[in-house]
């Protein structure tokens, strides 16, 4: 192993494996299977869990960037919807971060500048320009796939491709939805994002969290997997204040605004306070639960079978399956009467009386959406429960 991938993306410690990790098949972020393999490792001195920078972990990510296709399970490239209870109709998931986002720091008074990094198809950025029109907007992704579905957005100025260090603008507000935890050095990128920060400037970041969503472990390309704790210490060490964070915006993802300056001390050392044995075991248990998921799909396959959403979980469990699934479900009517994977996409009313749809996901989660489904001709199976505690508590 090179010196960086037995070392702490974060503060350099020992990192310590998690057993049994490459026994799992593995998921991208852009919902494809993945083939087992890799490792899984906690830091033995800040706890932060992550994937060891290998030369092979390298070469899968650079795998998977060459293909990335985000939101390809839609007709239409549309982003992933969020389901509310007692909401009439689902909202995008941009929408709500970009309500969080001006909840916490008010309106903006005037037109500024938004860097979005990681813009992939313009979420974020379409997002925040039906918000917040005026202002001029720029994207940072290498990836991008589509540049002229960027530039057909209001407001927007230029898709940057090369490093942030190379850049002369400075902004109001740099976002970053689903970025971090890719980076291999998340605290120089923070470090550089706070050099583009005009003074009184924010930064917007969203992350799982993978103490309420395990299947985040299982994600090939994510090298670090947050908790709260371990990114408020992140925010820290790179010199940010944090100004809000919420873990309800978007069910089991982190939601943080923060801004260049001291952050409070006690922030880093509660994040220090978690030992590096509580998160292993946390990580272990976590696991334990993603394995009896699998042993529960591998029994349920009885007459028609069926996955609950077209996502992570659902793409997870197909590659441990082998594929044996007939059809998926999905409430998102961008995504129903469509095929996933060379597999039907059903509505929740359209699916065969008589089948079985296995609800991968959260216990809570489950139980919502089961109660939202009402079919008394449906065979609902509900993964098991965990602790929803995180480690040290």
């Amino acid at each position: 192993m090179t010196a960086a991938a037995d070392r702490c993306l974060l503060c350099g410690g020992p990192l310590a494996p998690v057993p049994a990790f490459e026994t799992f098949a593995r998921v991208t972020s852009d919902c494809r299977p993945w083939p087992s393999g890799g490792q899984l490792a906690v830091c033995r001195a800040c706890a932060l869990v992550q994937k060891p920078r290998s030369a092979g972990w390298r070469d899968e990510t650079a795998r998977i960037y060459a293909g990335y296709a985000p939101y390809h399970q839609s007709s239409s490239g549309a982003e992933q919807r969020v389901f509310e209870a007692g909401a009439a109709r689902p909202s995008p998931r941009s929408t709500r971060i970009v309500e969080a986002l001006i909840a916490a720091i008010g309106p903006p008074a005037a037109p500024g500048r938004l860097l979005d990094i990681g813009c992939g198809n313009g979420a974020t950025l379409r997002a925040f320009a039906a918000a917040v029109p005026g202002w001029r907007l720029h994207g940072l992704d290498p990836h991008a796939p589509d540049e002229r579905a960027l530039h057909a957005i209001p407001g927007f100025k230029a898709l940057h491709r090369a490093a942030l260090t190379d850049m002369a603008e400075r902004f109001d507000l740099v976002s970053m939805v689903h970025v971090l935890e890719h980076l291999e050095e998340p605290a120089a990128t923070l470090r550089e994002v706070a050099g583009r920060l005009r003074p009184g400037g924010h930064l917007l970041i969203q992350v799982p969290c993978y103490l309420d969503n395990p299947y985040d472990l299982l994600i090939a390309d994510h090298c670090s997997h947050f908790t709260p704790e371990s990114l408020g210490r992140l925010m820290a060490d790179a010199g940010f204040a944090v100004a809000a964070m919420h873990g309800d915006v978007v069910p089991r993802e982190i939601t943080l605004i923060a801004r260049p300056g001291t952050g409070p001390a006690e922030a880093a050392a509660e994040a220090m306070t978690v030992s590096a044995d509580a998160a292993l075991a946390h990580t272990a248990a976590r696991l334990d639960w993603l394995a009896q998921v699998r042993a529960q799909a591998g029994e349920g396959r009885e007459g028609p079978f069926g996955l609950f959403g077209t996502s992570i979980a659902a793409t997870w469990l197909f590659g441990e399956l082998g594929g044996a699934v007939d059809f998926f479900v999905d409430e998102d009517p961008s995504r129903a009467g469509t095929s996933y994977l060379e597999r039907p996409v059903h509505a929740p009313a359209d699916v065969p009386g008589g089948a079985r749809v296995l609800m991968a996901l959260a216990r809570p989660l489950a139980e919502q959406i089961a109660a939202r489904l009402d079919r008394d001709d449906l065979a609902l199976l509900l993964p098991p429960d965990f602790d929803a505690a995180g480690p040290g508590a």
